[in-house]
């Protein structure tokens, strides 16, 4: 029996067209039983590089003309807005605004539950972080969750500022609730990203 050594075969798969690079076969034709096992061509990796060409080829010739549709499609588009007429200008415009507006709200009122969540856990002596585990849209919800989550882990032990590694410092680590209340939605959110 000669020795096996690993060549390249292909095999053609009529429905995926999928090639099988490395398949363990015997150099010669040796018969088992009463059939004879056919040898299997095997391709040098010059031969491979080409059949992968091709096929890339093939690939890229099904996209060539993406950017060539992309052009109609915008100039469709443009022939489409031409032929609105004013109003529907207008109330395209509006319905944009519209999103936009509704998105802003949206934001706006995440920003006021988040605001009344801090506010609530400074009065009741809990840690402003715990705001993210405090759940309820209004006020009388997130009061009844903060004291229920207060009553479940107990009031945090305040640590001693000025020893070991929580050093004295003169800043104020309580928010102005006052100045927080009058800040723009603008101003609010630069302080949340500065760390406040």
């Amino acid at each position: 029996m000669d020795s096996e050594e690993k060549v390249v075969t292909e095999n053609v798969d009529t429905e995926s067209k999928n090639i099988n690079t490395e398949t363990p076969v015997n150099t010669g034709t040796e018969v088992v039983g009463t059939q004879p096992v056919a040898e299997t061509k095997t391709f040098t990796q010059e031969e491979l590089n080409k059949i992968i060409d091709e096929r890339l080829k093939r690939e890229r010739d099904k996209y060539k003309d993406y950017s060539e549709l992309k052009k109609i499609a915008d100039e469709y588009k443009k022939i489409k807005e031409a032929e609105m007429t004013e109003q529907e200008k207008l109330q395209q415009k509006l319905s944009e605004y519209e999103r936009t507006l509704l998105d802003k709200e949206r934001e706006a009122e995440e920003l006021r539950v988040e605001l009344l969540k801090v506010r609530i856990l400074d009065e009741m002596g809990l840690p402003k972080t715990w705001a993210k585990r405090i759940f309820g849209t209004n006020e009388e919800e997130i009061r009844q969750d903060a004291e229920e989550l207060k009553k479940m882990l107990g009031t945090p032990k305040p640590t001693q500022i000025g020893t070991g590694s929580n050093p004295a410092t003169t800043i104020s680590l309580t928010p102005d609730l006052d100045k927080l209340g009058k800040m723009s939605m603008e101003e609010y959110i630069k302080y949340r990203k500065s760390g406040g």
